[in-house]
């Protein structure tokens, strides 16, 4: 007969120990921060970088501004509750409203001036054309 029990492994232990932990107190500075709205994801294709974000539930496309100064990209705006529910009622609220901002560094050199911004069902989608990249490989000859 073979034993089927796995082995106890401490360093497996731990690791889930300390993720879980980070999870929790990462999770607790979010909720007494207020967290970071909106979430982002950044990419980057060939020619582009694109910063999109999550669903902003009560946003209007005018109440949202972008701005670039330097390489830090900044969205700013306003999302409003559109349903009539006293807060006394709520039983569970999450969801945030009110105005936001939002900043974010942006690790390639781009052409902030040819940006193009696109709102769509909630999601903003920020396209910054990036800089050609203009380094050059200077190759070192051995002194004789």
């Amino acid at each position: 007969m073979t034993d089927q029990t796995p082995k106890f492994d401490p360093v497996k232990e731990f690791t889930t120990i300390r993720d879980n932990l980070t999870k929790v107190v990462e999770q607790g500075i979010r909720n007494v921060a207020g967290g970071s709205f909106p979430l982002l994801d950044i990419y980057e294709t060939a020619d582009s970088v694109v910063i999109r974000t999550e669903p902003m539930i009560g946003a209007a496309a005018d109440s949202i501004e972008i701005s670039m100064e330097n390489d830090v990209l900044t969205l700013s705006g306003e999302t409003k509750n559109d349903l009539a529910v006293a807060d006394g009622a709520y039983l569970l609220r999450e969801l945030r409203f009110g105005k936001f901002t939002r900043s974010v560094r942006i690790p390639r050199k781009v052409r902030a001036e040819q940006a193009a911004a696109k709102f769509r069902n909630g999601v903003l989608t920020v396209t910054l054309p990036k800089l050609p990249d203009n380094s050059q490989i200077i190759n070192i000859t051995p002194a004789e």
